[in-house]
């Protein structure tokens, strides 16, 4: 039985951190994916009783969690989950931020450097959320000068990758449009191999760098039926 009483006080006594971008047109997206539109539906300006939006936008659109079946296809049924399908548990839990600000343009993290970080802020655990704090999200602006946020980005090395799924966390997350750089992407992503083992990726995410070594994470996606993956609203409690 949960506590309620000691859930509400520390709650209370927690600072919330918003690591979620805003969705507003002309922010960045992946280039081979469609933007987001928002548009005035009714409005009391127009005489109308209430005021409210059409959206158009990407299942990948601002900050958001990539399903399995986002890479791993109907093929493999198995491991081809839907958005709608994730336990909403998967994105709840301890999160890690590891600060990979030294890490450059077209650079990725190799597994030394996740041993290293453990030796020093302690060790990443079965169930984490480990979100890499790259600065990226630094760059982030709207169209057209978005252009230094979605050219050639840091990633992280497949040995990186295999590293932590041996360590069986729940998800990875990063402050830029992908955990694999523009050069990973083309040639050999971490997206399939991650996926497959049903780690979630998270994309897109902010603050990080307001973050300690360790922090509660919470992230829930939309419900969205065969959805390959939808935005969410991140926040970590410290």
């Amino acid at each position: 039985m949960i506590d309620l009483l000691l859930w509400r006080k520390m709650l209370k006594e927690a600072r919330v951190v918003d690591l979620s971008q805003t969705l507003e047109e002309h922010a960045p997206n992946y280039p081979t994916h469609s933007k987001f539109y928002h548009n005035l539906w009714n409005s009391y300006w127009h005489g109308e009783r209430a005021l409210s939006y059409q959206i158009t936008m990407n299942e990948h659109s601002g900050t958001h969690v990539d399903a399995p079946a986002h890479f791993i296809s109907d093929a493999n049924p198995e491991a081809h989950v839907t958005v709608d399908r994730v336990p909403a548990a998967n994105l709840i839990g301890r999160g890690a931020r590891l600060d990979c600000r030294n890490y450059h343009a077209g650079e990725n993290v190799p597994p030394d450097f996740i041993e290293k970080w453990e030796k020093e802020h302690g060790a990443i655990e079965a169930g984490d959320i480990v979100l890499f704090n790259f600065g990226w999200s630094s760059r982030w602006a709207l169209r057209p000068q978005h252009e230094s946020y979605v050219t050639d980005w840091p990633g992280i090395t497949m040995k990186a990758a295999e590293y932590l799924l041996e360590k069986r966390i729940a998800a990875l997350g990063v402050d830029s449009l992908s955990p694999d750089s523009p050069a990973a992407l083309r040639a050999s992503p971490i997206h399939p191999r991650v996926l497959e083992k049903q780690v979630l990726l998270i994309e897109n995410l902010c603050n990080l760098d307001q973050l300690p070594d360790f922090f509660i994470f919470l992230a829930l996606p939309l419900k969205i039926r065969d959805g390959s993956g939808s935005p969410v609203r991140a926040v970590a409690l410290v």
